[in-house]
């Protein structure tokens, strides 16, 4: 269970450096998300609300608040930088 907590940390980490190396944002430079990484994470709010749906009917409780929580986070950062810009 630790192992996986471990790979997801790395990859939301590792994802989150990709997108703002790409799209040469910087974190007081709001809007400089690119069209296809505001999409991007998008998609991902997606997929996290998909599995933390899945896991609560599958009563697994903790990989549900886990995923629920990777959706809010990217769900704050899509309000910040990319909801802004679109406007």
């Amino acid at each position: 269970m630790k192992i996986n907590i471990l790979l997801l940390s790395l990859f939301l980490l590792s994802n989150n450096a990709y997108a703002t190396h790409k799209s040469g944002a910087h974190p007081n430079n709001i809007g400089a998300y690119s069209n296809k990484a505001c999409y991007e994470i998008y998609e991902a709010i997606g997929a996290f609300l998909y599995l933390a749906d899945r896991e609560w009917r599958f009563k697994n409780v903790y990989k549900g608040v886990l995923y629920s929580s990777a959706a809010a986070n990217y769900s704050t950062v899509f309000n910040t930088v990319c909801k802004s810009k679109n406007n």
